[in-house]
């Protein structure tokens, strides 16, 4: 099963395809704590069709301009309301995009960058995302919850997992950057592609997709990559979307069970 998992590997670690990807904006910044602006934007509007992802991320990213982090610190909170009048994604509003940014200035201020913030969140927490996602909820002025779960329910809180992805682990996709954590401490970001890969293969047990499941299917591929269980996940879920082969390669990962 490595073997052919290396195989996808190989093929999907490619910046080409990264450009089918919202992960493809953060490889526009060198600059981490603009990677960081971005890399949260781009995270949270990941729902639905990748053509609507791209398309709306691509509206935020254009207002952010050649330096987000100078844009945020520079913009008040009317300022960040007039510029994204009229953005829409699926039920996002252009309010909530606006209390997003107006949160990234406030952290940004407090603590110099969101790995600062999460190296924190490691200490309050055994699982730092609810602290992180919390700080970044409490200081918008308007309520982020359709981009910012609450990380201490139940949620396998899919946008901040990938996000985390993006920042952890480094290849020709996931840019990296922050060295406060390890790539062996990432959850897969349980979108219905992995979904149905954990299940076709027997290994979540859940019978619902929440975060017990998304612990089920990392564990799963920690049996296979322990120091990297988010080796496979840019593959797997890019050949979901493709749809042309997925039903193969699930089969054949099947048989090597």
């Amino acid at each position: 099963m490595r073997d052919l998992l290396e195989k996808l590997y190989d093929a999907y670690n490619d910046i080409q395809k990264a450009e089918e990807d919202p992960v493809r904006f953060l490889h526009d910044f060198e600059d981490l704590n603009a990677r960081e602006v971005v890399g949260i934007i781009a995270s949270s509007l990941a729902f639905g069709r990748v053509s609507q992802i791209i398309a709306s991320v691509g509206n935020v990213v254009s207002l952010l301009g050649d330096d987000p982090v100078g844009f945020v610190m520079s913009s008040s909170v009317e300022y960040l309301i007039a510029n994204l009048d009229g953005f829409k994604h699926r039920w996002v509003s252009g309010k909530e995009v606006a209390g997003l940014l107006y949160a990234c200035k406030k952290l940004l201020t407090k603590y110099g960058s969101f790995q600062a913030l999460y190296e924190t969140c490691k200490h309050t927490a055994k699982d730092p995302l609810i602290g992180f996602a919390l700080s970044i909820r409490n200081e918008s002025f308007c309520d982020i919850s359709a981009l910012i779960p609450d990380a201490s329910k139940n949620s396998p809180c899919k946008r901040l997992r990938l996000f985390l992805k993006w920042m952890v682990r480094k290849d020709n996709v996931d840019p990296g950057g922050w060295m406060v954590e390890s790539p062996s401490n990432l959850l897969v970001p349980l979108d219905v592609h992995m979904w149905r890969v954990g299940k076709n293969l027997g290994w979540i047990k859940r019978q619902v997709p929440d975060l017990k499941a998304a612990v089920e299917l990392t564990q799963a591929f920690k049996a296979i990559r322990p120091d990297d269980p988010l080796r496979y996940d840019f593959a797997l879920s890019h050949v979901g979307m493709e749809g042309i082969e997925f039903e193969e390669i699930l089969s054949a990962l099947k048989g090597c069970l």
